[in-house]
């Protein structure tokens, strides 16, 4: 008995060096293969830097473009991998900044340039506790310091040289909409938290105003649709499950009472041009916007959570942003609101009841993924605009008019009902 106990007791004992022999393995497995990952950023980097200063060279002109452009998948590589929360990643976004600011030709994209140092602060603008969270050392932190303050130089100094070419551009070589928003903003003295948010509401109550005939004609049609829409839900139960009947019988309504049903599609179509200008007119102005604020955005309430959209614009959305030309998740998510309403207030045509449920679902939220990435001044001009047009919407679709027709089973004919009747033989 007792010797089964040694025995039992020493396959115990063999059995939990196993299992701590093979946790060491482990761990120094893990232990190696962090240093390793650590070193493929480091030789990336090295080789990226070696093709920069060989496409530096006067004789090497015929394969720059090619060297810039692996430089630049090195660095790429670093900057969004698995470590792309290491130092390395600092210095990588900050390089692939200074290749876009600084290559010749194709490659010089000032804009990129702006994006990659944008991207860089957003990463590593951390506080010193925050860093050793990620597990920096002491020179780590200090060498990520350096490289952010260096990121925030060249950011300003990249967007005053676009600022300066934004001023410059004419639409159709004639109308310069960055000088029209600059006169709205000095207009009010250009207040950081007044002049800019002003302008944006001014310019959108201008181009509203405007439009309206044109909002007008599409709402009055979609009144019109919703005066007949108990006669085609009638004609709907009544002739359920068949859909052909239904569409051709829907179709005789609206000749019957004078209704175009695509009425409300045309200027809504002649409008997207007005809207993308206006946007355009926003967009080129979008660094001077660095300067300004609005209610919570570049409050004390400013940059305290962010988190990355992959679609639209893409990069870093703050719930709450620094200035009107970074994002902000709660004009984003106003705006969704404010579309939903809007989807739901268009909702007059019965025979797709269930396809604008779903669209009232859908398209908020499709936009929101859309627009998230874009700078907060233009998510002001839209949200605007789009109270602006559901309250028009509203006031159009419930004011007094013309009495909806009644719902009689009868107006409309059956299908060969007028048709000529056989006449009947006269008996001798």
């Amino acid at each position: 008995m007792i010797a089964c106990l040694q025995f039992s007791t020493m396959r115990q004992t063999k059995v939990q060096i196993a299992l701590m022999a093979a946790l060491l393995i482990v761990v120094l497995v893990a232990g190696c293969a962090a240093p390793a990952k650590v070193d493929d950023a480091d030789r990336n980097i090295k080789k990226a830097r070696d093709l920069i200063a060989r496409a530096a060279r006067p004789e090497s002109s015929a394969g720059r473009e090619k060297d810039y452009k692996e430089a630049i998948k090195y660095l790429s590589d670093v900057a969004n991998s698995s470590y792309k929360e290491k130092p390395q990643a600092a210095v990588a976004l900050f390089e692939l900044g200074e290749i876009y600011e600084t290559a010749p030709g194709k490659l010089h994209n000032l804009r990129q340039a702006h994006a990659e140092y944008t991207t860089l602060i957003n990463r590593f603008d951390k506080t010193k506790t925050e860093l050793n969270g990620r597990g920096y050392l002491a020179n780590e932190i200090d060498q990520v310091f350096g490289i952010v303050s260096k990121a925030k130089e060249k950011k300003v100094a990249v967007a005053q040289k676009l600022d300066v070419e934004n001023s410059k551009q004419k639409l159709l070589g004639v109308l310069n909409l960055y000088k029209i928003m600059d006169f709205l903003v000095n207009l009010t003295g250009k207040k950081p938290g007044f002049s800019y948010w002003f302008a944006i509401i001014l310019v959108t109550l201008v181009v509203k105003t405007a439009i309206t005939p044109l909002t007008k004609a599409q709402f009055k049609a979609m009144k019109e649709m919703q005066k007949i829409a108990p006669l085609v839900k009638e004609i709907q139960e009544k002739h359920k499950g068949d859909q052909q009947t239904i569409g051709s019988k829907t179709m005789e309504l609206y000749k019957q009472h004078k209704i175009n049903p695509f009425a409300s599609c045309l200027p809504l179509l002649v409008q997207m041009p007005i809207l993308m200008l206006l946007y355009y007119m926003i967009r080129t102005y979008e660094f001077q916007f660095a300067n300004g604020t609005f209610l919570w955005i570049g409050s004390s309430l400013q940059h305290m959570y962010d988190l990355n959209v992959p679609m639209g614009a893409g990069g870093t959305v703050w719930v709450t942003a620094g200035n009107l030309s970074e994002p902000d998740l709660v004009l984003v998510v106003l705006y969704v609101i404010s579309m939903f309403i809007s989807t739901k207030l268009s909702n007059v045509d019965p025979t797709q009841a269930e396809q604008q449920k779903m669209m009232a679902i859908v398209m908020p939220i499709m936009f929101a993924f859309i627009f998230a990435g874009f700078p907060s001044a233009f998510l002001l001009y839209w949200l605007v605009f789009n109270i602006l047009q559901t309250a028009q919407q509203y006031m159009i679709l419930h004011s007094p008019g013309k009495p909806a027709p009644e719902v009689v089973s009868a107006q409309l004919p059956e299908p060969g009902a007028n048709a000529p009747q056989p006449r009947k033989k006269k008996r001798k």
